[in-house]
């Protein structure tokens, strides 16, 4: 078992004694709160002595939610709009007239047993934490429709219908704007539609949070989340769960962190991807986040926990938490950012029916959201290939270690070692590849960041580097050189105070590179995050010399792992703004070299990106969210080609190849020339197995039996996954041939297939 392995579950074994400890005292974990979680079936909420536990809300009489009457304002040939006065909503999906309400209806409440306030927020349209400004520290307040006194006046337009909610406790409003387009129903929170009281400030607002909720006995129940590849929790009748699932899109903001270290996120478990949906008989509702999910968190909260009921929602975020420092000893205090976050924020939910699983589970929600990715992010099917699947090779120049007098340079593969084991893969019968090239800058790996150029003298400067380009070329196959313009580091003329990105205190956000190996370096590095305008520039600048090597394209490193907000006083960028700038770096660098890779992927690099390297196929490792489904390669199979992490660098060697050929992904390799073990003194001592001379026969053997499988269906859509028994599993492709994988001991057979322990095989059609 690797090392990456065993930290992950010590890990899982220390958060869960955690959890047990909140929960024994009565607590759940949400969101930066011990908020005190009623047991179904008690008024209230309940301190930690025990005793009966007030929101604070207005001393106001609460307004009374009653039966749920309605109008019809939208209709079309599949579904039906209807919103109440009181500003909930039902859509009856016509197909087979199934009901979705955004809140439970009196039938389904009349089992319900909690009390107090999470009784009245089962029948309110929203949930609102914010702050009273007039109150010391940045203790939250929760208010729903009854607490904050609520009014609510609904405008009907073409499309459905504008609800405005004027809460009257805390002089505030904002309008959801609901519409019923073809198949689709949008809500819309318009950012210039919020008013805030003069002593109240927004930080979370949940849209119809009960959308679509359920109880823990309807059939095949079970929530959709987007932890790293995607995955599902079942109902449970008995209440088992402790907790619920909070993901942060896109992962933590670096600027807001009070994480000493900052480095890019390998986290299985992260969130790639703004969904999220909930299934159970016949019926499934998937929801996309398709405005404001840069700051947006998604919650799936299982029945017995606050309620008897299972419901999943996005929570936007309007303000974000840090600490305040007030002295050079570190004293201080948490507080909101006192300015809103001025973004739209919008929910795409899409109404699934059928009798068949894959209809309306992940496979359905994944179906969905590749056909919204065609639509609106111009995601095409990629060009019918010949049957040989690219192999993606990476090389390793070099990096820096110390030495007497600073640090020299470690050579690990030379431009033209490269070409020769090109030359050696392609004798092999490896006929495509895609060919990146790292750590090959001045000064080796990123080191001299923004300063790049020229290629590295060490390795055959830039004649060495156009021999090898044009020998990989010359056989058909492409050349990518990795670049990051998101970081710097110190030196070089890199100017932190004036350049680098800002926390929320407005310090400058920076990582300090510790000592490696035995041994130190003389001055510490430290590492920096480019304000975004500035790692556009730097791009822009780097272009036309990349177009002068002859590069297919860029291997664009962090751009699409990585988000950050920047909070330079002169010139402050929300991760949203970051978001765009990144989206411009990817377009720029597809408009001038023709292809552009990246690694990670998050959402916001579909469309743009041809090929994101390291996707983390490996499971989730979420304590809820333990069964992982393969929802994103479902999504862009056939039209974004994808890898895992390099096969040489897998923890766990066989089940990490399995787990790529059952999720559709190309081979990809990290090599060196020299032994790796030189880089040991090395910020990249990471690498401790590439030496091409040890993976040669390796790799030859395991591209060609990936290729006989996966080779003839590159530009083939998945439509079905499932499981076939407890160890082997099945991707099913449109032109009807299946891959099935065999996790366990023993062979799998069926009628004219037998698949050997721990391997895989291509069945149907062709098969």
């Amino acid at each position: 078992m690797g090392k990456a392995k065993w930290l992950r579950l010590i890990a899982l074994s220390v958060a869960v004694i955690v959890v047990g400890a909140f929960v024994v005292a009565g607590y759940r974990y949400v969101k930066g709160e011990l908020e005190a979680s009623p047991t179904v079936g008690k008024g209230g909420l309940a301190d930690a002595t025990g005793n009966a536990k007030t929101v604070q809300t207005s001393k106001a009489p609460a307004v009374k939610t009653g039966p749920f009457k309605a109008a019809v304002v939208k209709e079309t040939d599949k579904l039906k709009l209807e919103v109440g006065a009181d500003g909930r909503i039902a859509v009856t999906d016509k197909r087979n007239n199934h009901v979705w309400r955004s809140n439970p209806d009196e039938k389904s409440l009349a089992s319900e047993t909690v009390k107090g306030v999470w009784r009245k927020n089962l029948d309110s349209a929203f949930y609102l934490e914010y702050v009273d400004t007039r109150q010391a520290g940045s203790k939250l307040k929760y208010g729903n429709f009854s607490d904050l006194r609520t009014a609510v006046s609904v405008k009907e337009t073409e499309e459905g219908a504008e609800i405005t909610f004027d809460l009257k406790s805390i002089e505030s409003s904002f309008v959801f704007v609901v519409s019923m387009k073809d198949g689709y129903l949008e809500v819309d929170i318009p950012s210039d539609r919020i008013k805030e009281g003069p002593n109240s400030r927004f930080v979370y607002l949940w849209a119809f949070p009960f959308f679509g909720a359920a109880h823990s006995d309807m059939p095949n129940g079970q929530m959709f989340v987007p932890s790293g590849m995607g995955a599902t929790i079942d109902f449970d009748p008995n209440g088992k769960y402790p907790f619920r699932y909070t993901g942060e899109t896109y992962g933590m903001d670096l600027s807001v962190s009070t994480q000493s270290f900052r480095g890019s996120p390998d986290d299985p478990s992260d969130v790639l991807l703004p969904v999220f949906g909930i299934s159970y008989g016949q019926n499934a509702l998937f929801g996309i986040i398709t405005k404001g999910e840069t700051n947006a968190n998604i919650n799936a909260t299982p029945g017995g926990l606050y309620t008897s009921y299972n419901w999943i929602a996005p929570q936007f975020q309007y303000r974000q938490e840090y600490y305040r420092q007030t002295s050079s000893f570190g004293e201080g205090f948490n507080v909101y950012d006192e300015k809103r976050l001025e973004e739209d924020r919008q929910i795409r939910y899409y109404f699934l029916q059928g009798d068949k699983p894959e209809q309306i589970n992940y496979v359905g929600m994944a179906a969905a959201y590749r056909s919204y990715l065609m639509e609106t992010k111009g995601l095409k099917r990629v060009e019918a290939q010949p049957e040989s699947l690219p192999l993606e090779i990476a090389f390793f120049g070099g990096d820096r270690e110390p030495s007497m007098f600073g640090s020299k340079l470690v050579t690990t593969t030379t431009f033209d070692q490269a070409a020769d084991i090109v030359d050696k893969l392609a004798a092999s019968g490896i006929t495509g590849m895609d060919v990146v090239f790292e750590g090959w800058s001045n000064g080796g790996y990123m080191r001299y960041l923004p300063d790049r150029l020229p290629p590295e003298e060490a390795l055959g400067g830039t004649d060495a580097l156009k021999r090898l380009i044009e020998k990989v070329q010359s056989s058909g196959n492409r050349f990518y050189l990795d670049d990051n313009f998101v970081i710097a580091y110190s030196g070089k003329g890199f100017v932190a105070r004036e350049e680098a990105v800002r926390d929320s205190n407005s310090r400058v956000v920076e990582d300090e590179m510790g000592p490696s190996g035995g041994f130190s370096f003389r001055k510490a590095t430290k590492k920096y995050w480019m304000q975004p305008d500035l790692s556009l520039k730097e791009l822009e600048k780097s272009l036309p010399t990349y177009k002068k090597f002859g590069v297919n394209g860029i291997h664009h490193n962090s751009v699409g792992e990585v988000l950050f907000s920047d909070h330079t006083p002169a010139d402050p960028f929300s991760r949203g703004a970051t978001a765009s700038v990144f989206d411009e770096i990817l377009s720029k660098t597809k408009s001038e070299l023709g292809s552009v890779r990246v690694s990670h992927g998050n959402s916001f690099v579909l469309g743009k990106a041809d090929h994101i390297s390291d996707l983390p196929l490996s499971p989730s490792y979420d304590l809820l969210a333990q069964k992982s489904v393969p929802f994103y390669p479902i999504a862009i199979h056939g039209l974004v080609s994808y890898s895992g992490k390099p096969g040489n660098m897998r923890d766990e060697f066989n089940a990490e190849l399995l787990r790529s050929v059952e999720y559709g992904a190309q081979p990809s390799y990290l090599l060196t020339f020299e032994d790796p073990g030189l880089l040991k003194d090395t910020f990249t001592r990471y690498i401790f197995s590439s030496q091409y001379s040890e993976w040669m026969d390796t790799i030859v053997e395991e591209y060609k039996r990936i290729n006989v499988v996966l080779g003839g269906l590159q530009n083939q859509m998945i439509v079905n996954h499932r499981s076939l028994s407890k160890d082997v599993f099945e991707t099913t492709y449109e032109n009807g041939q299946r891959v099935i994988v065999n996790y366990g001991d023993v062979p799998y057979r069926e009628s004219g297939v037998e698949v050997k322990p721990n391997d895989f095989a291509l069945a149907g059609k062709g098969g």
